[in-house]
């Protein structure tokens, strides 16, 4: 076997079914290799590298599993940086590739030379480089094993075209890893079911580590046990029903008084699989001195940031169902529900559709009540980043698992990517992406790729012919200031044709129910494209 190989085999070993890359000449005995494995691996050529990394990390966040992402040298590997990023904030695996320049080049600044390790070092889980053709399927082992244990990250490999394209060989492939499971200590359960038991407004504060375990169910029944109120880290509306009683909100940029008041109120606090992001904590600042403050996570290292009352090393599944098993014969007070019960139903207020008035002639509000309730429940929704995603947040409850994906990093550009990679595993269920009219300008060109994958993606774009978020900001600093943040948009229906999506324009609230009703119809892509109006950028500021 070849060096690329070697590679291919070793991620087939290590249960990776799913590539994405920009192709690239120094890794041509990769494509090669992979061209012979497609009913194994399917390989997804994308248009810029960016799009392989954000389509790897929202593939990642639904397979439960890392996808390979290849790219060539310096251009290659820094289109990609972005996605390498919001991967990490995200804690989603992914292991990307390097094609790099031949081993006897190195330090001389060769053509396109970068130092791999200074570059992704600070944004990545790990970096690895490849020295020699004999150690490629170790370190390719090692990276995929990485990229899954603990807390889950991007690890990028960095190997020469040498070693890929180098001499033929019979390398050991390395079988497959086992999976590291890890338990709570059972002092520690008992601490928190305790703790629980004599709390008056406990909260559990809800992260990424839920999702990725798949834990939503364990999530629940410990919200039933204990009568405590949820609430969800950022960008994990979908870890738990948001109709579902225990339900108070979601840590957002923009805080809701219901929300501050159910921390500022709360006496026990208990975090699962949180990272305790800045988003989360509302730049590091949201812990109260009256709290019990208890963390739960695989990873010790979350900790170190706080000085928690219980810290447990743990898987989040495992320390939830003992949780809710050391609670059994408890009833929660009367007090406490409805204090939790108070909270949702703020909650739900705040979701209802009726009486949003806006300026423009489209309506979102009421174009997200008739969406909410005419696709399927389960139907996967993926939003770039941007203003319009204020109106989503607000106004369409997620009610099933791994239906909500966005840019944890608030990377602009990762809504059609975001798509491709949710489409590749959706299994059947619907998935559309909204996206601003300036993050489809970004990577909107990967509409070629929905249309050559002929994946069933439906991509509304939200078009106000603004930077809405900048605009905001420049609103409250100096009023009446638009310099720099109006656009002039291109005809987005007219580019959706041009990529071989059906496509459909919506002036009017009115129109939006016969535009979706069309998409749906649709068995292959779609797009939408809403005519907004900038004075309507944010249902709340």
């Amino acid at each position: 076997m070849n060096g690329g190989e070697v590679l291919v085999q070793t991620l087939l070993s290590r249960g990776v079914d799913t590539a994405f890359f920009v192709s690239g000449g120094t890794f041509i005995t990769v494509m090669e290799a992979m061209s012979r494995v497609s009913n194994q691996l399917r390989a997804v050529p994308v248009r810029l590298e960016s799009s392989a990394t954000f389509g790897a990390e929202s593939y990642a966040a639904l397979a439960r599993k890392p996808a390979a992402v290849f790219v060539t040298r310096a251009p290659g590997a820094s289109n990609a940086t972005i996605g390498i990023h919001n991967a990490m904030q995200a804690s989603r695996p992914l292991v990307m590739f390097i094609g790099g320049i031949p081993g006897p080049l190195k330090g001389r600044e060769a053509f396109q030379e970068i130092d791999y390790l200074q570059m992704f070092g600070p944004v990545a889980k790990s970096v690895l480089e490849v020295h020699s053709f004999d150690e490629l399927a170790a370190v390719t082992a090692r990276a995929v094993d990485l990229s899954v244990s603990g807390r889950p990250g991007p690890v990028v490999v960095s190997v020469g075209r040498d070693i890929l394209d180098g001499p033929d060989g019979a390398p050991s492939i390395p079988g497959p890893a086992a999976k590291p499971l890890s338990g709570p200590h059972p002092k520690a359960i008992e601490d928190l079911s305790e703790r629980l038991r004599q709390a008056q407004r406990p909260l559990l504060l809800a992260g990424e580590m839920v999702g990725w375990e798949g834990a939503h169910r364990s999530l629940e029944n410990l919200a039933e046990a204990s009568g405590a109120g949820v609430v969800l880290a950022y960008r994990q509306q979908d870890v738990i029903d948001n109709l579902h009683p225990a339900y108070v909100g979601h840590l957002t940029l923009n805080r809701l008084k219901h929300v501050e008041r159910a921390l500022d109120e709360a006496d026990l606090v208990i975090s699962l699989g949180s990272r305790f992001d800045s988003v989360t904590t509302h730049d590091y600042s949201f812990v109260r001195e009256h709290w019990d403050l208890a963390m739960i996570h695989a990873d010790a290292d979350v900790f170190t940031q706080w000085q928690p009352d219980v810290a447990v090393v743990s898987d989040c599944q495992p320390a939830m169902d003992a949780l809710a098993a050391a609670l059994s014969g408890f009833e929660p007070s009367a007090e406490r529900l409805a204090w939790r019960d108070a909270l949702h139903a703020e909650e739900a207020q705040f979701a209802n559709v009726d009486g949003i008035e806006v300026n423009g002639d489209v309506n979102l509000a009421q174009v997200l009540g008739h969406f909410r309730a005419t696709v399927p429940d389960d139907t996967i929704v993926v939003s770039d980043a941007g203003t319009f995603g204020r109106w989503l947040h607000r106004f369409y409850p997620f009610s099933k698992p791994d239906s909500c994906l966005g840019p944890v990093s608030g990377a602009m550009g990762y809504g059609v990517p975001g798509g491709i990679g949710a489409s590749l595993v959706a299994g059947g269920r619907p998935v559309f992406t909204f996206v601003g009219d300036g993050g489809f300008l970004m990577t909107g060109q990967e509409a070629a790729t929905v249309a050559q994958e002929k994946l069933p993606l439906k991509i509304i774009v939200c078009d106000n012919s603004a930077w809405g978020s900048i605009a905001v900001s420049a609103e409250k600093r100096f009023p009446g200031m638009e310099f720099g943040t109006r656009l002039e948009s291109p005809d987005f229906t007219a580019l959706g044709n041009g990529y071989g999506l059906a496509s459909f324009r919506v002036t009017q609230t009115d129109e939006f129910p016969a535009a979706l009703e069309g998409a749906l119809a649709v068995e292959g892509p779609a797009l939408i494209h809403l005519k907004l109006d900038a004075r309507d950028v944010s249902p709340y500021r």
